[in-house]
């Protein structure tokens, strides 16, 4: 296997979904062998995004849910399967920056329950 920049932006995505979520990289087999799978099955199976989240997180606080599900966006679009469709560091970096001025600003803010689609559009 060939590294490029496109690797590092998938290790990327899975620290973040290790923040995220507040598990290890590496997973039960029944679960999947790994972070990414585990995430992707979860959201594919409609798993409310509080039960993906660190259980160790005050979710009652409507900002860190917001920029929480954003991040969580953000690894998943990291972590895609085709190097092609992960994003730049730069653009990792906007996207990051966009979340967090658009919970900061809250009037038009995603909420928890928009759908986790392969990753924010780079609109």
């Amino acid at each position: 296997m060939k590294v490029t920049e496109k690797c590092d932006i998938y290790s990327f995505g899975v620290v973040l979904l290790e923040l995220v979520t507040g598990k290890s990289p590496v997973q039960p087999l029944e679960q999947g062998g790994d972070l990414v799978t585990w995430v992707r099955r979860a959201v594919n199976n409609g798993m409310a995004t509080s039960e993906i989240f660190d259980k160790r997180l005050d979710l009652s606080v409507k900002r860190t849910t917001e920029e929480m599900t954003l991040f969580l966006k953000i690894a998943l679009f990291c972590t895609s399967t085709s190097p092609v469709n992960r994003p730049t560091m730069r653009e990792v970096i906007a996207m990051m920056i966009d979340a967090r001025e658009s919970v900061s600003n809250c009037s038009s803010s995603p909420t928890s329950e928009t759908p986790l689609d392969e990753g924010p559009s780079k609109g």
